[in-house]
Formats: C-alpha cells, structure tokens, sequence
C-alpha cells in the first residue's frame, strides 16, 4: 500500500550536475529506510525530474527497484510527451514499481479534455495491475488536474487510477479531493499541511522535508506532540523556500545525515556562502540540537 511518509526523492549529482550518483542515492534510501520509510517518489519536482534525460531516468528505476531495503516505489514518469511518459512507464511498471507519479506535460497547455485524453491513452497503453497516480501541481506544469478529469478516468480505469498527489498549494482542495474521491488515495504534497492530512483522515503525504526529518512527519501521523512537530515543519519549509530550494534542501541533508553533500543540476543554482551560514544556523535554531558537520 502506498502511504504514509513519503519523501519526494532528491536525485543527487556529481558536480556541476554532470552526472547521477547513484551510489549517493542508495545511500540516502538507506538511511531513510533506518527511519520508517517504507515508500520513496523519485524523480518529482524535488527530484528534478525534469531534467533528467530519458536513459537516466531509466538508470535510476533499475538501481532502486533493486535496493536492498526493498523500498516501495511511486516513480515519476510524467514526460513533455506521450510517447515517453507510456515508455518510461511501462519500464518502471516492469521493474517492480508499486505506483507511478504523472503530471499532465506542460509545454502546450491543455484543455479538461486534452488532459483527460493524455491520462485515457496512457492508461489504455499500461497493464491492469498499473497503479497511477496523477500529480497537480499547477504552479510548475500551468495544467491543474480537474475534479473532471479524475471523474472520467475513476468510471472507465478504477482500479488502475488509484490516487492523486495534490501539490496546488490549499489544503481546502486537498480535504475536498479526500472527501469527494474516497476511493482515491489522496497525498498531499506539503509540509505545511502534514497534521492537517492526518486530522482530515489522510493516507499520507509526499513531501520534501520528508528527505531529511522524516521521523518529525512520522511522529505527526502517529499523533506524537503534533502542534509542535507541524510548526518546527512549518518554519523548516519556510526556511528552504526562501533559499533556493533543491540545493538548500540537499545541504539540510548532509547537515542532519552526515551524507556526502550532492550537487544540483543546471539551470538550478548552488547556495552561496551567506546562504549557507543563514541554513545552518537558522536550522540550529530551529531544532535546538548539534549537527552533523
């Protein structure tokens, strides 16, 4: 089953971003595993899926479908294109993933049906037991998911459609998916927004600060000192927001895991030095404990 605490995969580089490091990679899974984490969503929008080429994306399906945790995969095959989301699908469906991750493709902005008829054709090209998840997050792809567009695609593929990440950024949209499509796994994408999943009855969440504290949104699930989990998430998500995110986001990991730091790829930028004595103080702050360094 899919759910719970499920970080949206950082995909680690060698510098500069020239290469994947997977090695990196199989370390981060590890020790995520040693923390709870059963389910793990590479190559999202934190994963810089985007900017990843196809024989990579392909690499990185084949080296954690053979992980040593045995770590359940909802994998981001969302493409610019049709072709390749289905092949890049059915590649990870063959490969042991549990669930796929896809965004409508962005470059020519669809109408409800136009997106309907992408997620028609891309199910109608993968094998029943497939379990897709559609991902809204409008703010990136400029094609919100509609209520619409979940309908037609529950009454003809359910149970092929399982579920959907909601990252559109209002929770009110996220309890009325919850309420409105109960046979749908709705995760919310927010770190803002974790105690209110659980309040609202939710099976889980991807998130990116799920990569470095995921034990702080697994004790919110478990309803262990909730409020103040939610704000120390809170103010950790407004801290890496402020910086530039990814890169900020990867140093965070290597303060609090003693992890190699990784590089991210261009057009994303690296944190200068100012930016990085602000994370790491800040975060001392905020956590009240010593870091790794």
């Amino acid at each position: 089953m899919i759910g719970g605490t499920i970080p949206a995969l950082l995909t680690p580089f060698t510098p500069g971003g020239a290469e994947v490091d997977l090695d990196a990679m199989d370390e981060h899974v590890a020790w995520l595993h040693e923390r709870g984490v059963r389910c793990v969503s590479p190559m999202g929008t934190t994963g810089e899926g985007p900017s990843l080429a196809l024989e990579e994306r392909r690499r990185i399906v084949d080296r954690l479908s053979r992980h040593p945790s045995g770590m359940t995969l909802l994998t981001g095959t969302g493409c610019t294109n049709l072709p390749e989301t289905i092949e890049l699908s059915r590649y990870a469906v063959e490969r042991g993933s549990a669930g796929l991750l896809v965004a409508p493709p962005s470059f020519y902005p669809p109408t409800t049906a136009g997106t309907t008829r992408f997620f028609t054709a891309l199910l109608e090209a993968l094998p029943a037991e497939t379990r897709v998840f559609v991902y809204h997050i409008p703010s990136h792809t400029g094609v919100p998911v509609e209520d619409e567009t979940l309908r037609a695609l529950g009454e003809r593929f359910a149970p092929m459609l399982a579920g959907a990440k909601d990252s559109g950024g209002d929770f009110a949209h996220s309890r009325r998916w919850m309420r409105d499509f109960r046979e749908l796994t709705i995760l919310p994408g927010s770190d803002v927004s974790v105690a209110d999943t659980y309040e609202a009855g939710g099976r889980g969440t991807i998130t990116l600060l799920a990569n470095v504290v995921p034990e702080e949104l697994e004790a919110i699930r478990a309803g262990d000192d909730v409020q103040a989990r939610q704000r120390f998430l809170t103010e950790l998500r407004d801290l890496v927001g402020g910086l530039t995110r990814h890169a900020a986001l990867k140093h965070l990991l290597r303060l609090v895991s003693g992890l190699p730091r990784s590089a991210v790829r261009p057009p994303l930028e690296e944190l200068d030095a100012e930016a990085i004595d602000l994370l790491e103080s800040r975060y001392t702050t905020l956590k009240g404990e010593t870091l790794h360094v």
